[in-house]
């Protein structure tokens, strides 16, 4: 069975949409349609319910999911294993991190990467979906959290602060916050709470349960704009905030920090290119 036409499958399986496996391979929807109608002629048998809310593996489907995934293992681990052994500073190191990150903390060092490493082109992805470092969809992640699998190599890359700010337009009309009294008569930017795990957000519900919500928002970016507009009351990471000016706030209690985990397949650790690029974001994230 050609392994070209399982990477579709899987895609497909993984995804439940045409158009979301599309974007996955990078390949145009009907493309897509193309390779599995053909697998499923050769195969003489349906791999997918076509329903409302997208593709459903059949039995025949779900019994292929497994094996599909085996080979795919095989393939990238031979895949990665071959790119181990490039010595050369060139090629793409493909690296992804959530939104804040790769605009705040990342981007602004490849300038001077690109400088030291002509021959390397950093493809930097921020999205909030988790890529996958053992299927190859990246080669290396940064992420808030430690990684569970075994074969990833990782480490805790650095401590971001976080702290409590508002605009200086904000404060002279509202004045500062009163935290005995609950922070009443002020306004709160918060993340969405559908993002769990964020630490800063029970800290400040906490810390002004009196104010008022005036933002909910899924993007630190966006969180830092309402409050330099002089919308609310605000917990961001320092480096973000004192880049918009804004002015930070005493609290009882410090904002609690983020730590920020860098991983790299085993496989792929020793890849000149990769090593190169995980050793200058240490060192100037470090300083």
């Amino acid at each position: 069975m050609d392994w070209d036409d399982l990477r579709y499958f899987l895609a497909i399986a993984r995804q439940g949409t045409l158009s979301g496996a599309a974007r996955q391979l990078a390949v145009s929807q009907p493309t897509v349609g193309r390779r599995l109608e053909s697998l499923e002629t050769r195969l003489g048998t349906r791999l997918f319910h076509r329903t409302p809310a997208g593709y459903v593996a059949t039995e025949a489907g779900a019994g292929l999911v497994a094996g599909a995934e085996r080979m795919e293992a095989e393939a990238l681990a031979v895949e990665r294993a071959a790119t181990g052994l490039d010595m050369g500073l060139e090629g793409t190191v493909r690296a992804t991190s959530p939104e804040w990150v790769g605009q705040w903390l990342l981007g602004p060092q490849l300038s001077a990467f690109h400088t030291v490493h002509p021959g390397i082109t950093v493809d930097l992805v921020t999205d909030a979906r988790l890529y996958s470092l053992t299927r190859r969809e990246a080669d290396v992640a940064f992420r808030f959290h430690r990684f569970d699998q075994n074969e990833i190599v990782q480490r805790r890359l650095v401590t971001v602060a976080f702290g409590l700010y508002a605009a200086p337009e904000y404060l002279e009309r509202r004045g500062p916050p009163d935290f005995t009294r609950g922070a009443e008569g002020h306004s709160l930017i918060l993340m969405n709470e559908s993002f769990g795990g964020l630490p800063d957000l029970p800290w400040l519900l906490a810390l002004a349960p009196a104010a008022r919500h005036a933002v909910r928002t899924n993007s630190r970016d966006l969180q830092a704009v309402a409050c330099a507009q002089g919308t609310g009351l605000a917990a961001l990471p320092q480096v973000m905030a004192r880049a918009r000016g804004l002015v930070a706030i005493e609290t009882p209690t410090p904002a609690p920090p983020r730590d920020i985990w860098v991983g790299v397949h085993r496989d792929a650790q020793r890849t000149p290119r990769v090593r190169a690029f995980l050793d200058h974001m240490a060192q100037v994230l470090a300083r």
